[in-house]
């Protein structure tokens, strides 16, 4: 169990500390001339019979309470330090406050010093911190009076902490985060961070990445409370002797992670919630310090519909950082002012990687209210039953710090797959089957309507559904229904498997002559005047022929009156893939030409039509390639050059 002492400068908290562990917390030179703590200090206790129990000995000093907020973060209890000659001070309110918004629930309350004062000094003094405990999360926290110097009250006080951690929850299961808040060389080993597991398990021989700035580094060693050890989890204390890393490159606020979880963020939705104290409400664009972890970063809460948050109030906003940090859903915070002195409040973090801009057609306000449940499980039912949301995996599993098997079990759990490229996307399974059905029933519509046609382009069928479909979701549905024998596809096209398109003879006849004429050349546009006259056609049977087959999948129009065979097209992207392959940053216009010897004022065409239909992306002045092209365009091979 991890415990933080709280409370106003010299009250005594260290004091206490080295009486029940008998270790000194302050280690600095200016600490032991002055006889305050700076910065924190951390002891182990290993009572008998008792699992190990660590302490966190923050400053109680004004002017250090960024020290203290670095040291609280991942803390399971606190211990509530007020001396009973001075009684409560500012330091013990404001300490109380930020506990209370860190939502640390599990306290005991020491009343030192009583040897100083009479007995009803000590009766007073424990009535006023009962009190302002009332209405906190750590209300009903019991009272225990000691005098460090006398052990007077230190045996009862010790028998509390070890009955509490025997009450311990569980390990926090997950993916391993720990906020840096130590770090040092040592002599003959090197580079040494300290810090609290906040989730996950770290062994010797991990390879972790130091965030945000990105470096991987290796676990060369560990210790936890003091001893050797080859794995440390959730909730201790740990220092792990670091490869990869100079310790100058190590700063507090900097996390060691799975590397899974190395996702820098700048944007962070959260749940805020004001101090009562405040005298002011939170407006718009305030500037603040976000402590998180144990970082503290200059930043601006953006709130919703420029509301401001009242005193003692709670409101959905946006916090936008000046430098990126970690974290992820349901990690508390404390918000100061700008000059980094005045408490202004907390909160709880819902999305850490909130979108630049509100994505098209989600339910926003639905999917931060999902992740207000904190708990992956509800959090994801919630998110499912969402209208359209395909839920990004990658980002769901980051967002709870989910190792791959708590992920699986999850979405057996709830009925979700993943489905799309790389199974990024994360959709219920009667959802799935729905669509379907769905894809299905458009499909025998448009074959009434159009017997002629061939089917369906994958991009007509997800923008015809309702809501419509991202592109990669649509193709996967389609791979599932191909698959499943329930649709058919002849390149771009989809149709129901007993579809088959209707032509006249005389138009079957006037296309084979088309294919012979064209079918063995190299790829090139055809318009319909120069059609007509190479087929001693009219222009009007020419055009109805060319419109009819577009629609069954046989020809492309590739500019306003200019088609070209399915099988040109497809042999063209087929180049574009070869060569983006070859030029992952790129290719360029010249590159296409040489690639596939046809003219440059037809290459502009075909990459310009390229880009419509979405096969291809502009970069400046070079093209990168879609992957799955050939679900949109159909296989072939790739063109090749004349000499």
């Amino acid at each position: 169990m991890l415990i933080a002492t709280a409370g106003h400068i010299d009250h005594g908290k260290t004091s206490l500390v080295r009486a029940l562990s008998g270790l000194e917390t302050d280690r600095l030179p200016e600490e032991k001339a002055r006889g305050i703590s700076i910065d924190l200090g951390f002891a182990h206790w290993r009572p008998a019979g008792s699992p190990p129990i660590a302490f966190v000995d923050v400053p109680g000093h004004e002017k250090f309470v960024r020290n203290m907020l670095a040291g609280v973060g991942g803390v399971d209890f606190a211990l509530v330090v007020v001396a009973a000659d001075d009684g409560i001070m500012p330091q013990t309110i404001e300490h109380l406050r930020i506990l209370d918004l860190l939502g640390i629930a599990r306290a005991i309350v020491a009343l030192t010093k009583i040897d100083r004062v009479e007995p009803d000094r000590v009766a007073e003094v424990a009535a006023e911190v009962e009190a302002l405990l009332a209405g906190t999360t750590m209300a009903g926290a019991p009272v225990f009076p000691v005098a460090s110097p006398s052990g007077a009250g230190i045996p009862e006080l010790a028998a509390a902490l070890i009955a509490a951690a025997a009450e311990q929850a569980p390990l926090r299961a997950g993916l391993f985060r720990l906020g840096i808040d130590k770090f040092f060389t040592v002599t003959g080993a090197g580079t040494v961070a300290t810090g609290t597991v906040l989730s996950g398990t770290v062994t010797t021989g991990d390879q972790l990445m130091l965030s945000p700035r990105g470096r991987q580094v290796r676990v060369r060693g560990l210790q936890s409370a003091g001893e050797a050890a080859t794995s440390v989890g959730a909730g201790q204390r740990c220092a792990l002797n670091l490869s990869g890393v100079e310790v100058d490159d190590l700063h507090r606020g900097d996390w060691l992670v799975a590397p899974a979880l190395h996702a820098p963020t700048t944007r962070i939705e959260a749940l805020v919630r004001l101090a009562p104290e405040r005298e002011a409400p939170l407006r718009h664009a305030t500037p603040v310090h976000l402590h998180i972890g144990t970082a503290a970063i200059p930043g601006r809460v953006l709130l919703r519909r420029q509301s401001p948050i009242q005193p003692g109030g709670e409101a959905a906003a946006r916090i936008v950082l000046d430098h990126p940090t970690l974290c992820v859903t349901g990690e508390r915070f404390v918000l100061r002012d700008q000059s980094g002195r005045e408490l202004i409040g907390g909160g709880r973090v819902l999305d850490p990687y909130a979108p630049a801009r509100r994505p098209r057609g989600q339910d926003r306000e639905g999917v931060l209210a999902a992740l207000a449940t904190f708990d992956p499980v509800t959090a994801l039912e919630r998110l499912l039953a969402l209208p359209g949301l395909e839920i990004d995996r990658t980002w769901f599993e980051r967002c709870f710090a989910l190792e791959p098997d708590q992920a699986e079990t999850l979405y057996a759990l709830c009925e979700a797959e993943a489905v799309g490229r790389d199974h990024a996307t994360l959709i219920g399974t009667a959802r799935l089957a729905a669509l379907g059905e769905a894809v299905t029933a458009l499909l025998g519509a448009w074959h009434g309507e159009h017997p002629e046609s061939g089917g369906m382009t994958l991009r007509e069928i997800r923008l015809r559904l309702t809501p419509p479909v991202s592109a990669d979701l649509a193709a996967a549905l389609i791979r599932r229904l191909t698959a499943a024998g329930q649709v058919a596809q002849s390149g771009p096209l989809i149709r129901l498997p007993h579809h088959v398109p209707r032509f006249s003879a005389a138009e079957t006849a006037l296309w084979q002559e088309l294919v012979d004429v064209f079918g063995e050349r190299r790829p090139q546009q055809i318009s319909i005047p120069d059609l007509a006259r190479e087929l001693r056609s009219t222009e009007g049977a020419v055009r109805t022929l060319l419109y009819r087959r577009r629609l069954n999948g046989d020809v492309w129009s590739i500019a306003d009156g200019r088609f070209m065979l399915r099988e040109h097209v497809a042999a063209l992207a087929a180049s574009a893939a070869r060569l983006a392959a070859d030029h992952p940053e790129g290719f360029s216009a010249a590159q296409f030409r040489d690639a596939t010897g046809i003219g440059r004022n037809l290459v502009i065409r075909v990459l310009e039509f390229f880009d419509r239909i979405g096969i291809t992306g502009r970069r400046g002045d070079v093209r990168v390639m879609r992957p799955d092209y050939e679900t949109i365009v159909g296989e072939a091979q790739p063109v090749v050059p004349e000499k």
